[in-house]
């Protein structure tokens, strides 16, 4: 289990996927837990907070229709791959340049958002 400690951007990633006002002000103010459990090519990401919860759970490299009810409301055809030790995420949809990318350096977990041209760093720390 990891807990956010810092965030770069992020209100401006949450404009780039249209997120309205009061949400946004709520997102930035969250500091969620992220549990992943990993088996074999099969990967459970949770992102646990006291506003909304968010759960993940796909195949590495294998193409699945994403329903971010708990992020923006939207549906995208994801595909997530290793690339080196990064675990990189593609989202096709309405927003152009859409994804994630995750990767682990010491104790900290690392996750750039990417919407529209727009970047976000959040780092991690294991509880």
């Amino acid at each position: 289990m990891t807990k956010k400690t810092e965030h770069d951007n992020f209100e401006e990633y949450l404009k780039a996927l249209d997120v309205n006002i009061a949400i946004r002000k709520i997102a930035t103010l969250l500091k969620p837990d992220k549990d992943i459990i990993h088996e074999g090519d099969r990967i459970i990401i949770k992102t646990l907070s006291t506003f909304k919860n968010y759960s993940m759970d796909f195949y590495v490299g294998q193409e699945f229709e994403e329903n971010l009810s708990g992020v923006d409301d939207r549906k995208c055809m994801t595909t997530i791959t290793w690339e080196g030790n990064k675990l990189v995420c593609v989202q096709k949809g309405e927003i152009e340049g859409r994804g994630w990318t995750h990767w682990v350096e010491g104790d900290e977990l690392h996750l750039e958002l990417r919407a529209a041209g727009v970047v976000c760093k959040q780092v991690f720390k294991k509880t």
